[in-house]
């Protein structure tokens, strides 16, 4: 079904064009609850009293429930259905955030971030499935291009918003407003049931085993690489959390591969296409996610940059996110490969960030133009990965498809954030001329790996072209430039 679409008597849906709008404020709010977090923890430990134990779990809480439950919501989307699914998700981010909003102290906040996060885990994964049921072909890659564009909004302009509201009001005006988002959201949930209507559920059991251990192994994942960023890669504590966490995930797999209803079908691993998919998203997070990461460390540190500067110069990153969807969506829309946009993709994020860091040995002006390159690069595939991903699987299975794609997302980002830390950590308060040198060194390591990733990827796109297309893959071929490279 698409925008487009109508019903045997001719009309659309009741509540098909609020889809889009409602999924589009839940996914503004998700970024600005991460960036809202630790822009105010200032605030917040001024008005809590300091604590690094309190601080850490309330900005890495909502991380770790969010990392953990993107998977289980998907496989939940499915069996439940995606309006239920969704508009449960939504309750219980915007319970965590009133919490939040009232918390008197650190357990109470981090309970609350932990609640939080374990309901945004619904909104990228159910939402993105939800909008790939009930759009298709054009219709989806414009739908996927806008939900790009509104995730490169609040990650651009997020932290400059809380800060002002942080500056206005305190660090409660921060989950207040984060609130009156997800009120809004909540507010036209009912309004597009009868849009969702016509999806088909899968007629089976929740995967309770499958949860367990597949959040087990990545609590313990996760856990360890922020054990091994601060007590060093050889560390006990590292080797026996990263050591459980593998064990977790190997009795996860042999679970999934003997399970009725699996979190996530084997069938699913063994597509080309979309793991190639996965890697492209894997490829984003060991490149423009460090940016975001530690640039402004780096300026800071290097440069003697105010955190206000730092933040605005930021923006050459950032803001070519808020256009570089939309771009990508009116080149497939006009019979432009997909494939080819996601090939370009990567190669302008690894390219762009292994100029800027060698760069970053000449200043911080010639920086400037490689930052945007590395945006523009993360634009283009933000939102039409996701969409061409999720056109790959059988409806029914969109659910799960979008709690995997996301969980390729957050765990890479932890993994690339915490590598690259560690190594960043060693020079970030050198303001000498070999911190320059060691920023460059780790930035051209890190777009490396990158690179491997996605050379990986193309070569499974190249593969799938050789293979015909799903019976359930919807989308219409592209009517010109079918090659990749």
């Amino acid at each position: 079904m698409t925008a487009g679409d109508t019903r045997p008597g001719g009309t659309p849906p009741p509540g098909l064009g609020l889809v889009l709008p409602v999924i589009v404020v839940a996914v503004f709010t998700v970024p600005l609850s991460v960036s809202g977090t630790a822009v105010s923890l200032g605030d917040i430990a001024d008005d809590l009293g300091p604590s690094s134990l309190g601080e850490q779990w309330a900005l890495n809480g909502f991380t770790l429930t969010f990392a953990c439950s993107t998977l289980v919501w998907g496989s939940l989307a499915d069996i439940m259905g995606r309006w239920r699914s969704l508009m449960a998700g939504l309750v219980t981010f915007g319970a965590g955030s009133v919490v939040s909003l009232v918390a008197g102290n650190y357990p109470v906040l981090d309970s609350a971030r932990l609640l939080a996060g374990a309901g945004a885990g619904a909104v990228f994964s159910v939402g993105t499935a939800m909008l790939s049921s009930v759009h298709t072909g054009e219709h989806r890659t414009r739908a996927f291009a806008l939900l790009g564009s509104v995730a490169g909004l609040s990650l651009a302009f997020g932290p400059i918003l809380c800060g002002l509201l942080t500056e206005a009001g305190g660090w409660r005006l921060v989950y207040g407003f984060q609130l009156c988002c997800l009120a809004v959201a909540c507010a036209g949930m009912p309004l597009i049931r009868r849009a969702t209507a016509h999806e088909r559920r899968r007629a089976v059991r929740i995967d309770t085993a499958g949860g367990l251990l597949f959040c087990g192994a990545t609590t313990l994942l996760l856990g360890g690489m922020a054990l091994g960023s601060q007590t060093g890669w050889t560390s006990l504590p590292f080797l026996l959390c990263t050591a459980s966490g593998l064990g977790c995930y190997g009795l996860f797999a042999r679970t999934e591969a003997r399970a009725p209803s699996p979190l996530l079908s084997p069938r699913t691993l063994r597509d080309r296409r979309f793991i190639s998919m996965a890697l492209v998203v894997a490829v984003s997070s060991f490149t423009f996610t460090n940016a975001v990461a530690y640039l402004p460390v780096f300026f800071q540190g290097a440069h003697g940059s105010s955190p206000g500067a730092s933040g605005a110069f930021l923006m050459f990153l950032t803001v070519p996110v808020l256009v570089a969807p939309l771009i990508a969506g009116r080149l497939v829309a006009g019979g432009t490969s997909a494939d080819r946009i996601l090939v370009w993709s990567m190669a302008l994020m690894v390219a762009g960030l292994v100029v800027t860091g060698v760069l970053a040995l000449q200043g911080l002006a010639w920086m400037a133009v490689p930052m945007a390159v590395v945006g523009v690069g993360f634009g283009l595939q933000a939102g039409l990965v996701d969409g061409e991903a999720l056109a790959r699987l059988p409806e029914n299975e969109a659910g799960m498809g979008a709690g995997w794609i996301n969980t390729v997302r957050l765990g890479s980002e932890a993994v690339g954030v915490s590598l690259f830390g560690s190594l960043f950590a060693s020079f970030v308060g050198d303001t000498t001329h070999g911190s320059p040198r060691g920023f460059a060194a780790i930035t051209i390591g890190s777009t490396a790996l990158a690179a491997l990733v996605g050379a990986a990827s193309i070569a499974l796109m190249r593969r799938d072209r050789l293979a015909p297309k799903p019976a359930h893959e919807t989308t219409p071929p592209p009517t010109r430039d079918t090659g990749i490279l």
